[in-house]
């Protein structure tokens, strides 16, 4: 593991903020993913000691825990390092989830997959097969990536910790005396004791919910983030008509979409301090558009929310298309649309239907998991109850408190507009239907 954490590639983690461009609404939101993996592998090796050690885990379970726990372990410490800055930024201007560029460094020619195959070969691909969400031990896949894994836990507790707010606490301690192993659908589930674990169960979640509505999807946090990519999208149209933009050649093949043996190399290079200095070399292009954009975001000068209710963001901006057209900028870098449902940051749990019954869990409740285009599995849409009889419960059948925030989709629509624009848009804001 220490030889893992001294990789090359695990030490870039330290140059990639967690939250991305949150500090610009919580100051404190300087934390790394380099942090945040070490916090998750740390929750991995407790929650598999516990779960070993219970009375009531199974023999068998027990033992497939122990064979596979450096798998477990090296799988917690390793799954964000496919993250770049800002990433889902990143994301939409490679085309490809940090999801496909971790399993790139694992199975690539990296120090993560030296150290992995020294240690054991094959060890790398089994990793994958954990992050991938493909390997034979449900168990190991489920602490990391399920409803109820590992992973969250840690990000909602140090994210609320590193921005101050305090809807991301829970009862870490009571929730993992609480841990059960349980079958539902004939697959093991890692879930709660249906006595003691229903309140902690019913805070995680709210912790959750509270976390996304006022610190992930606050509206300052959203309008820094539409910039960055509306500074991207335009560099794009930049490069595509031939203009000669200064950047690190690294970046600029990534804008390519180069498909060269560098491509992971190129990938890797590519942290917070090089998209800040790229930024800050283009606020001095000719370009009016990407230069005032990157001025901007640089000081701080964010474009403000315009909060639409019920209303569609598209017939509101086709009301306003008149009104802007004497403005030098095309409309789409003067109005940004935002929708909670589309962010990143979307929670299935939170926003799917709620349930129909207070029936135990079946083989028909909505948001089991199952296999997708790609030939991995989506995490479990469900957190489960095991009662003494080893009976399972999805938690929004047992708790009114849960059934209540499923049944109500959270629905943020805003757009976002220059300051100077805001009152003279809000004035021709069309009439709610």
């Amino acid at each position: 593991m220490l030889d893992l954490i001294h990789t090359r590639e695990f030490q870039r983690l330290r140059q990639i903020r967690q939250l991305g461009l949150s500090m610009f609404t919580y100051p404190g939101a300087e934390h790394s993913r380099f942090t945040h993996s070490l916090g998750v592998v740390h929750l991995m090796r407790r929650f598999l000691r516990h779960l070993i050690e219970a009375e009531h885990t199974s023999p068998a379970w027990i033992g497939e825990l122990r064979e596979h726990r450096e798998v477990a372990e090296a799988a917690a410490l390793l799954h964000d390092i496919g993250h770049g800055p800002f990433s889902h930024v990143l994301e939409r201007l490679t085309g490809e989830r940090h999801e496909q560029w971790t399993i790139r460094v694992l199975l690539g020619d990296t120090e993560v997959h030296q150290v992995l195959e020294g240690h054991r070969k094959g060890m790398a691909q089994e990793v994958a097969e954990v992050i991938r969400r493909t390997h034979p031990s449900r168990l190991v896949v489920k602490l990391l990536s399920s409803q109820l894994d590992v992973d969250r836990m840690d990000y909602l507790l140090r994210d609320s910790l590193m921005t101050g707010a305090q809807y991301g606490r829970f009862d870490l301690e009571w929730l993992i005396h609480t841990l059960r192993i349980g079958v539902v659908n004939g697959q093991p589930e890692v879930g709660l004791d249906v006595k003691k674990g229903i309140s902690v169960a019913e805070d995680f979640v709210m912790a959750r919910y509270y976390m996304y509505l006022h610190v992930y999807l606050h509206k300052t946090t959203r309008s820094a983030d539409l910039m960055l990519d509306k500074i991207f999208e335009r560099a794009a149209e930049l490069l595509q008509d031939g203009v000669d933009l200064n950047m690190p050649p690294e970046l600029a093949r990534m804008f390519f979409r180069s498909d060269s043996e560098d491509r992971l190399s190129d990938y890797l290079r590519l942290t917070d301090h090089v998209i800040w200095y790229t930024v800050d070399r283009w606020q001095d292009v000719s370009d009016p558009i990407l230069s005032t954009l990157c001025r901007r975001l640089l000081r701080r000068q964010l474009y403000k929310p315009i909060e639409l209710g019920e209303r569609d963001p598209l017939t509101v901006m086709e009301a306003w298309e008149d009104l802007l057209a004497g403005e030098e900028w095309p409309i789409r870098y003067l109005v940004l649309a935002d929708e909670a449902t589309s962010s990143p940051y979307t929670d299935s749990y939170l926003l799917d239907e709620g349930l129909e019954d207070d029936s135990p869990a079946s083989a028909e409740a909505p948001g089991d998991a199952k296999e997708v285009a790609s030939g991995e599995e989506e995490a479990s849409e469900n957190i489960y109850l095991f009662d003494e009889q080893g009976q399972a419960y999805e938690l929004s059948r047992t708790s009114p408190l849960i059934r209540a925030i499923r049944n109500q989709r959270t629905s943020l629509k805003r757009l976002y507009v220059p300051e100077r624009l805001r009152e003279k848009l809000l004035r021709a804001m069309p009439e709610k239907r």
